[in-house]
Protein backbone atom coordinates (compact mmCIF):
# COMPACT_ATOMS: atom_id res chain seq x y z
CA UNK A 1 0.00 0.00 0.00
CA UNK A 2 2.65 2.38 0.66
CA UNK A 3 3.75 1.98 -2.97
CA UNK A 4 0.29 3.27 -4.08
CA UNK A 5 1.06 6.57 -2.60
CA UNK A 6 4.38 7.08 -3.80
CA UNK A 7 3.51 7.41 -7.33
CA UNK A 8 0.67 9.97 -6.40
CA UNK A 9 2.91 11.93 -4.90
CA UNK A 10 4.95 12.36 -7.98
CA UNK A 11 2.23 12.94 -10.01
CA UNK A 12 1.48 16.04 -7.28
CA UNK A 13 4.46 17.38 -7.14
CA UNK A 14 5.08 17.36 -11.26
CA UNK A 15 1.64 19.18 -11.31
CA UNK A 16 2.76 22.80 -10.87
CA UNK A 17 4.93 22.78 -13.81
CA UNK A 18 2.82 23.90 -16.26
CA UNK A 19 1.98 26.98 -13.62
CA UNK A 20 5.49 27.78 -13.77
CA UNK A 21 5.98 27.56 -17.87
CA UNK A 22 3.11 29.97 -18.05
CA UNK A 23 4.85 32.14 -15.59
CA UNK A 24 8.13 32.05 -17.64
CA UNK A 25 6.30 32.76 -20.56
CA UNK A 26 4.63 35.17 -19.10
CA UNK A 27 7.61 37.05 -17.44
CA UNK A 28 9.56 36.59 -21.23
CA UNK A 29 6.32 38.24 -23.05
CA UNK A 30 6.83 41.16 -20.27
CA UNK A 31 10.34 42.01 -20.81
CA UNK A 32 9.86 42.11 -24.51
CA UNK A 33 7.01 44.33 -24.26
CA UNK A 34 9.71 46.52 -22.15
CA UNK A 35 12.21 46.37 -24.15
CA UNK A 36 9.88 47.17 -27.40
CA UNK A 37 8.58 50.53 -25.18
CA UNK A 38 11.89 51.70 -24.50
CA UNK A 39 13.03 51.23 -28.09
CA UNK A 40 9.94 53.22 -29.18
CA UNK A 41 10.48 55.84 -26.67
CA UNK A 42 14.14 55.79 -27.66
CA UNK A 43 13.64 56.36 -31.23
CA UNK A 44 11.36 59.12 -30.63
CA UNK A 45 13.55 60.96 -28.37
CA UNK A 46 16.21 60.55 -30.72
CA UNK A 47 13.49 61.88 -33.73
CA UNK A 48 12.56 64.49 -31.48
CA UNK A 49 16.63 65.31 -30.67
CA UNK A 50 17.13 65.55 -34.29
CA UNK A 51 14.34 67.38 -35.55
CA UNK A 52 15.16 70.44 -32.59
CA UNK A 53 18.36 70.14 -33.75
CA UNK A 54 18.36 69.70 -37.98
CA UNK A 55 19.94 73.16 -38.39
CA UNK A 56 22.90 72.10 -36.88
CA UNK A 57 22.90 68.89 -37.37
CA UNK A 58 22.72 70.33 -40.96
CA UNK A 59 25.51 72.74 -40.31
CA UNK A 60 27.86 69.69 -39.53
CA UNK A 61 27.27 67.23 -42.40
CA UNK A 62 28.02 70.54 -44.91
CA UNK A 63 31.31 71.22 -43.01
CA UNK A 64 32.00 67.35 -42.97
CA UNK A 65 31.31 66.97 -46.65
CA UNK A 66 34.00 69.82 -47.12
CA UNK A 67 36.52 68.24 -45.09
CA UNK A 68 35.74 65.05 -47.22
CA UNK A 69 35.88 66.81 -50.00
CA UNK A 70 39.14 68.57 -49.31
CA UNK A 71 40.60 65.37 -47.85
CA UNK A 72 39.83 63.98 -51.32
CA UNK A 73 41.22 66.42 -53.38
CA UNK A 74 44.56 65.53 -51.50
CA UNK A 75 44.77 62.46 -51.48
CA UNK A 76 43.80 62.89 -55.32
CA UNK A 77 47.18 65.08 -55.93
CA UNK A 78 48.87 62.43 -53.31
CA UNK A 79 48.06 59.56 -55.92
CA UNK A 80 49.21 61.64 -58.60
CA UNK A 81 52.57 62.29 -57.83
CA UNK A 82 52.99 58.73 -56.19
CA UNK A 83 52.59 57.51 -59.57
CA UNK A 84 55.36 60.36 -61.42
CA UNK A 85 57.55 59.20 -58.25
CA UNK A 86 57.02 55.87 -59.17
CA UNK A 87 57.89 56.44 -63.01
CA UNK A 88 60.62 58.38 -62.38
CA UNK A 89 61.91 55.94 -59.77
CA UNK A 90 61.82 53.38 -62.07
CA UNK A 91 63.52 55.51 -64.71
CA UNK A 92 66.25 56.46 -62.16
CA UNK A 93 66.57 52.35 -61.57
CA UNK A 94 67.03 51.61 -64.90
CA UNK A 95 69.38 53.94 -65.73
CA UNK A 96 71.39 53.11 -62.54
CA UNK A 97 71.24 49.17 -64.00
CA UNK A 98 72.45 49.92 -66.82
CA UNK A 99 75.35 52.17 -65.61
CA UNK A 100 75.92 49.65 -63.53
CA UNK A 101 76.41 47.27 -66.13
CA UNK A 102 78.29 49.02 -68.26
CA UNK A 103 80.79 49.96 -65.15
CA UNK A 104 81.45 46.19 -64.55
CA UNK A 105 82.01 45.18 -67.86
CA UNK A 106 84.53 48.16 -68.37
CA UNK A 107 86.17 47.12 -65.14
CA UNK A 108 86.17 43.19 -66.58
CA UNK A 109 88.24 44.65 -69.65
CA UNK A 110 90.38 46.59 -67.87
CA UNK A 111 90.92 43.63 -65.68
CA UNK A 112 91.81 41.71 -68.85
CA UNK A 113 93.63 44.15 -70.02
CA UNK A 114 95.85 43.98 -66.76
CA UNK A 115 96.47 40.46 -66.48
CA UNK A 116 97.86 40.46 -70.23
CA UNK A 117 100.17 42.86 -69.64
CA UNK A 118 101.59 40.73 -66.41
CA UNK A 119 101.71 37.93 -68.40
CA UNK A 120 103.57 39.13 -71.27
CA UNK A 121 105.73 41.21 -68.78
CA UNK A 122 106.32 37.64 -66.96
CA UNK A 123 107.43 35.40 -70.35
CA UNK A 124 109.57 38.54 -70.60
CA UNK A 125 111.29 38.34 -67.12
CA UNK A 126 111.42 34.85 -68.00
CA UNK A 127 113.06 34.94 -71.54
CA UNK A 128 115.98 36.99 -70.68
CA UNK A 129 116.07 34.97 -67.61
CA UNK A 130 117.28 32.12 -69.70
CA UNK A 131 119.38 34.25 -72.58
CA UNK A 132 122.58 35.93 -70.91
CA UNK A 133 123.63 39.42 -71.88
CA UNK A 134 126.95 39.19 -73.45
CA UNK A 135 129.22 41.91 -72.35
CA UNK A 136 130.17 43.77 -75.68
Amino acid sequence: MGCRCWPAKALAATEPVEPQANSLQSASDDFVSYLKSETNDAARAAARVAREHKDTLDAAKSQMDAYVADLRAALSGQKERVKTLHKEASALWEDLSETAVSSWAEAERQAHMALDWIDKWMRNQSLSDQRPEIPV
